[in-house]
C-alpha cells in the first residue's frame, strides 16, 4: 500500500531544518517498524505557488494494518505533537501498490 501525506505549514514556519527534522523522524519510524514500512520519502515542494503544499511524505507500507501501527507509534505521535500546531492544510491519499 502507498500512503501519501501532503502538508502546508503556517507562513514563516517551514524551512530546510524542519524538513530534515521530519525526514529524520520518518527514518526512525522505518527503523522501528521494519516489517511495516517498506520505504519512506520526505520531499520538499520546489515551486512556491499559493495552492501548493510545502511537503510530501510518501511511504510504502506492507498493508493497511501497517498504516494503523505507524499512525499510533510513539515516534509518529511525538513528531505530530511538534508539527501539527503549525500545519494549516493536510491531505492524505492511500492506494494499493501495483493496482
Amino acid at each position: 500500500m502507498i500512503h501519501m501525506v501532503f502538508m502546508k505549514f503556517e507562513e514563516g514556519f517551514f524551512s530546510p531544518a524542519i524538513s530534515r527534522e521530519i525526514a529524520d523522524a520518518f527514518q526512525r519510524l522505518q527503523q522501528a517498524l521494519p516489517d511495516e514500512i517498506v520505504s519512506v520519502q520526505v520531499l520538499e515542494n520546489c515551486v512556491s505557488r499559493e495552492g501548493n503544499m510545502d511537503l510530501l511524505i510518501q511511504m510504502e507500507l506492507q498493508s493497511t494494518q501497517s498504516l494503523e501501527r505507524y499512525l499510533h507509534h510513539p515516534v509518529h505521535l511525538k513528531i505530530g505533537a511538534v508539527m501539527n500546531p503549525h500545519i494549516v492544510r493536510r491531505c492524505s491519499f492511500d492506494y494499493e501498490a501495483g493496482v
